[in-house]
């Protein structure tokens, strides 16, 4: 799927000189200069050939840049650190006359980050016919998640003789939500939370009419569906019988995540906040591709942000966003958190919380980790401690 967005080349427009073109209106003035003072007619026309190009110029790069509409293709979300490619179509709307050389530059900025400069990528247009479009692709890509405004795009052509620059701005805004960069839960991550998140060991069996595992078969009873029917064991007991199925039940998971930092952060404290929210989404995507259960995402950074659902791509969507944006912040807001997603989720529901704080004991994923200032966690609850080596043991980052 691809977003697609479009302008048309409007009045924000203006012309400048280029170096070239300074030198020949310099060469220009000086021959009519002496032509005036000296009173020589060969140099007056010499001047008036010289300035027909120019005005020529001026005139074939207003026209070039009129008409022209442009359209943006991209990706409608992309993770951290991975190719961005964008395409960008240019449509000549004029009956006639095609554009030469059209330099197209693009603006990428990341919101609420007034400190870093924004990229601009650029793309050369060789030839856009008269009535038809001509298309070129930039790629870049984009190390940090967060929320990403494109535009304004600016239409430049010096053509064709490079004295004059004409300049057209279009805004064109559009958002992209860059992901946090996903990795690789490890096997041994799996092999020891296999039972909490898929309910391997968490399953009832339920008798009635429910698709799953055949355990057995019972006496047929009113209102039981003929579809149920064991025909065979019926032959065998000698009464009609229907089938017993096992059902799962899948285990609900909340997913929290605690983005504490302290007011001058070092370098590596600042990639502990990156760290839990890479491991984080990357736990919440595997969770949703599953498909199975309920699932609650919590954030406490800045603000409080939730997502909750059934685990599913939309839920995927949103979770991703909220991470995308989060940021980390000073104040003690993971009581809140836990308080307020106890009272949230199921009882028996399984709790992961990712931290930034150093744990209480070694980094390890124990049930019995605690941390300062949280507290009444539930047993069961397993907590991560970025801030440490031992999460390498459970998540890489690809």
């Amino acid at each position: 799927m691809f977003s697609r967005g479009g302008a048309t080349a409007g009045s924000a427009a203006k012309t400048v000189l280029c170096r070239e073109g300074f030198y020949y209106m310099v060469l220009l003035a000086v021959i009519f200069v002496l032509a005036a003072l000296r009173q020589i007619n060969l140099l007056l026309v010499l001047a008036g050939m010289l300035l027909g190009p120019l005005v020529f110029h001026w005139r074939l790069a207003v026209l070039a840049l009129r008409g022209l509409k442009v359209m943006r293709r991209m990706p409608p979300r992309v993770c951290a650190g991975d190719l961005l490619v964008v395409s960008m179509e240019l449509i000549n709307s004029r009956p006639s006359l095609g554009s030469w050389a059209v330099l197209l530059e693009d603006e990428i900025r990341r919101e609420g980050r007034c400190d870093e400069p924004p990229v601009r990528p650029r793309v050369l247009l060789s030839y856009i016919p008269a009535g038809r479009s001509s298309t070129a692709v930039y790629g870049a890509r984009l190390p940090r998640r967060g929320r990403y405004r494109f535009g304004p795009v600016t239409l430049s052509t010096g053509f064709p003789f490079g004295l004059l620059r004409r300049t057209v701005r279009l805004e064109l805004p559009e958002v992209l939500y860059v992901f946090p960069r996903l990795g690789r839960l490890t096997r041994r991550w799996v092999l020891r939370h296999r039972e909490a998140f898929e309910g391997l060991q968490r399953r009832e069996r339920r008798q009635g009419q429910m698709s799953g595992d055949l355990f057995g078969v019972r006496p047929w009873r009113h209102g039981d569906s003929r579809r149920w029917i064991h025909w065979r064991a019926s032959a065998r007991h000698g009464t009609l019988v229907v089938r017993q199925f096992e059902r799962y039940r899948t285990q609900d998971v909340a997913v929290l995540v605690d983005l504490w930092q302290p007011d001058a952060p070092t370098a590596e404290q600042s990639d502990n906040v990156e760290l839990a929210v890479s491991f984080a989404a990357t736990l919440v995507d595997d969770l949703c591709r599953r498909a199975g259960g309920n699932l609650l995402v919590g954030i406490a950074g800045e603000e409080l942000a939730w997502a909750a659902g059934p685990a599913s791509p939309m839920l995927l969507e949103q979770a991703m966003e909220m991470l995308a944006v989060a940021e980390p912040a000073l104040a003690v807001q993971l009581p809140q958190l836990v308080h307020q997603a106890l009272r949230q989720i199921d009882p028996a529901a399984q709790i992961v919380l990712f931290t930034t704080r150093p744990a209480g004991r070694d980094e390890q994923l124990l049930p019995d980790c605690s941390i300062a200032g949280l507290p009444g966690l539930p047993q069961r609850a397993r907590i991560i401690s970025v801030a440490g080596q031992q999460w390498a043991e459970y998540f890489q980052l690809e």
